[in-house]
């Protein structure tokens, strides 16, 4: 290496080693259970909005069909996010 240059490693910190497993669970704790179905009821009605906007008004409601159908699929999506335990950002101890 020449002089100045550097490898990008010494900017990172100290290593640490990963966090220990955590204990294994089928059902997640209870507030984020309770959010998890809240979110999947919320789902289910948007998602039933949609079709039924869809069927009454035709494309003249497709707008608004396109926006519920969307916020249905995010709903859900955080839905099974949070049914299955929640997200795992970093595996660091203290986080």
């Amino acid at each position: 290496m020449h002089p100045g240059e550097h490898d990008g490693d010494e900017h990172r910190g100290p290593r640490h080693d990963p966090a220990p497993p955590e204990r294994r669970q089928i059902v997640p704790e209870g507030p984020i259970l309770v959010r998890g179905v809240a979110l999947l009821g919320l789902a289910t009605a948007l998602g039933w909005l949609a079709v039924t906007a869809f069927q009454k008004g035709g494309l003249w409601l497709s707008p608004l069909t396109a926006l519920l159908g969307a916020a249905g699929l995010l709903s859900a999506w955080a839905a099974a996010i949070h049914l299955t335990g929640g997200e795992k950002f970093d595996d660091h101890p203290f986080v």
